[in-house]
C-alpha cells in the first residue's frame, strides 16, 4: 500500500511505492512529482546510495559540481558521500523515481513529518526548516542529509548530542505520533 504526501509550499507529491520494510530493508522507493524551478539543496548521504529514474520530463542532476540532465528510461545512480541535488529544470511538472539502498524507514519518517510540518504552517524558509529546532535535528537525522559547508562541519558533534537530547526530551515521539503513526 502506497502513502503519497503533499508538500502545499513547493507543490511537491511524493508517494512511497516500497517501504523499507516491504523490501526487507533492501530498498525504499519513492516517486516524486517536482514542479518547475523545484529542487533541493546540494547534499550528500552517509548511510545510501540514491538512484533516479526520471518516468516523465527532464530532470537535473547537479552530482560533483557537474550538471546532467536525465531523460525518461535512464537511470542514474549517486554513491554514498558524493555531493549531488536534484530540480526540475524545465517548465513543466516533472516525475521521477528514487531508489534509496538500503532501505530507509528514516528516510520515509523525514518525509511524513517534514510534509506534516509544512501542512501545519510550522516551518520557514525556503528550505522549509522547522520553527522547533529540536524537530529540524531530527529531521536531519531521519533523512541523512548532510550539508557540506564549514557551519555544518562544525555543529556535528553538536547536533549528535542535540538529537540525543531531542529524543529524551520526546520530541522525536512527538513527531512520530503526530505524522507517522497516526
Amino acid at each position: 500500500m502506497s502513502k503519497t504526501y503533499i508538500n502545499p509550499v513547493t507543490k511537491e507529491r511524493a508517494t512511497i511505492l516500497e517501504t523499507s520494510a516491504q523490501t526487507h530493508g533492501s530498498y525504499t522507493y519513492i516517486e516524486v512529482e517536482l514542479q518547475p524551478g523545484g529542487s533541493n539543496p546540494v547534499h550528500y548521504h552517509q548511510f545510501f546510495t540514491e538512484q533516479f529514474e526520471p518516468v516523465s520530463g527532464a530532470l537535473g542532476v547537479h552530482y560533483l559540481g557537474k550538471e546532467m540532465l536525465l531523460e525518461p528510461g535512464s537511470i542514474f545512480k549517486v554513491p554514498i558521500m558524493d555531493h549531488h541535488r536534484f530540480y526540475n529544470p524545465g517548465d513543466e511538472p516533472i516525475i521521477f523515481r528514487a531508489k534509496l539502498e538500503p532501505g530507509q524507514p528514516g528516510f520515509e519518517n523525514f518525509m511524513a513529518a517534514l510534509f506534516g510540518l509544512v501542512s501545519d504552517g510550522k516551518t520557514f524558509g525556503k528550505n522549509q526548516i522547522p520553527f522547533n529546532p529540536f524537530y529540524a535535528i531530527i529531521l536531519l537525522k531521519w533523512g541523512d542529509t548532510q550539508v557540506d559547508n564549514i557551519l555544518f562541519r562544525l555543529f556535528k558533534p553538536l547536533l549528535e548530542l542535540l538529537y540525543t537530547l531531542s529524543r529524551k526530551l520526546g520530541y522525536e515521539k512527538k513527531l512520530l505520533h503526530k505524522y507517522i503513526h497516526r
